[in-house]
């Protein structure tokens, strides 16, 4: 089943964030083929996973941030944890919840242009942990 964005809720910092407008978030790893005798590979390599984000949002959800930060300053919170669910709307089909947790800030950056009605921060995002399909978003 294909979700919509209309069922789409992001869950961060003790409530339900209505002013999300885009996001992404991966996991990586890095493999390697590994030669030897001849010129095709004889192995395969696998190096170290890694996790990616970010989360696009209304400038009044980055002051909210903001505002509840230790010293107003975001990059000294504490690791924080954002759940994704997908909850289809008709009731048919599955509820889908992925966690990401141990997330700190990585850059800010606010900017707009002229003519803009509103202003939309784009911010990276560093991911300690990325759960796919779980069932408890605080789950250990």
């Amino acid at each position: 089943m294909a979700y919509s964005w209309s069922e789409y809720r992001c869950y961060m910092g003790g409530r339900f964030v209505t002013g999300i407008r885009g996001f992404k978030y991966k996991k990586s790893r890095e493999i390697e083929g590994i030669y030897a005798e001849g010129d095709e590979y004889v192995d395969v390599g696998f190096g170290n996973k890694a996790n990616e984000s970010e989360i696009t949002m209304l400038q009044n959800e980055l002051e909210a941030i903001i505002s509840s930060s230790p010293k107003k300053d975001p990059f000294r919170l504490p690791p924080i944890t954002i759940v994704h669910s997908y909850i289809p709307i008709h009731g048919e089909g599955r509820i889908i919840v992925d966690v990401c947790s141990g997330i700190y800030f990585k850059e800010i950056e606010k900017a707009m242009e002229q003519g803009k009605t509103f202003m939309e921060i784009t911010t990276p995002l560093f991911v300690k942990k990325i759960e796919y399909d779980t069932t408890n978003p605080f789950n250990n």
